[in-house]
């Protein structure tokens, strides 16, 4: 459950209002306008955790981001977006399945799930520090953007069950692609814009709207890791590396 502090309180009462008031809010997250009351007037103390990252957190971020200046966004979301009651979520160190690049190319997420996809396919399992609740995948790029990170691949660390946000990292392929790309995505009104994760990349912008189906599939990709050929033969050394790519707020070292 999320407490509803005073922050989120004065977030959600700017969101009621730019949306056009209690009853358009509530309809707009699908609950009942006296629930949305019930939360703005103090009565109810909690959301549920569901309720509050699948629909809650998406509408106020922006109101958010306004009462914490200073702070980067990847910050507020740490805080706000996955946290129960403000209080840091238990993480691990767990096996995930990982899947190489050329298999991840057959995925077809009409015909089922990615996480039955990876179960079915993986290679080999990679371990990351994961938060506990949720469901993971990685995947192995060995195409142009990991020799970005002067490496022969790197691994990511991809959420299953989570939509790419503005200005999250991803895994994506687009239409007609042959490999993979990581990409930052910002979206700016009906455009979604694609940035390379390291300079002089390819910039990709087009109108979601008009060229739908231009992105075949996408993943928020959390974590990198460049896998190092060192020693001998076929023998991996892992080791992360300062990227920028982060973990809900937390910079890869």
């Amino acid at each position: 459950m999320r407490l509803i502090d005073s922050v989120i309180r004065s977030s959600l009462s700017e969101a009621v209002k730019k949306s056009g008031g209690l009853l358009a809010f509530s309809r707009r997250i699908g609950v009942a306008h006296s629930t949305v009351l019930f939360w703005l007037t103090g009565k109810t103390k909690r959301i549920n955790s569901d309720l509050w990252r699948g629909r809650v957190y998406p509408e106020i971020e922006l109101y958010l981001r306004s009462r914490f200046p200073d702070m980067e966004l990847m910050r507020i979301r740490e805080k706000y977006s996955d946290c129960m009651d403000g209080i840091s979520v238990e993480r691990r160190m767990i096996p995930v399945p990982l899947l190489r690049e050329h298999d991840m190319l057959s995925y077809d997420p009409v015909m089922e799930s990615i996480c039955v996809f990876a179960e079915k396919f993986a290679a080999e399992k990679a371990w990351f520090v994961c938060d506990c609740r949720k469901k993971y995948f990685s995947v192995e790029l060995g195409s142009a953007d990991a020799i970005a990170f002067g490496s022969a691949c790197v691994e990511l660390l991809c959420a299953a069950e989570e939509r790419v946000k503005d200005g999250d990292f991803a895994v994506l392929r687009m239409r007609g692609s042959e490999s993979l790309l990581l990409r930052r995505v910002f979206l700016e009104n009906e455009c979604v814009h694609l940035e390379p994760f390291r300079d002089g990349g390819k910039k990709v912008v087009w109108n979601y709207r008009v060229e739908r189906g231009r992105v075949e599939w996408m993943f928020p990709a959390l974590w990198v890791k460049a896998v190092c050929l060192r020693g001998g033969a076929g023998e991996k050394n892992q080791k992360k590396i300062q990227s920028g790519l982060t973990i809900r707020g937390n910079s890869v070292n």
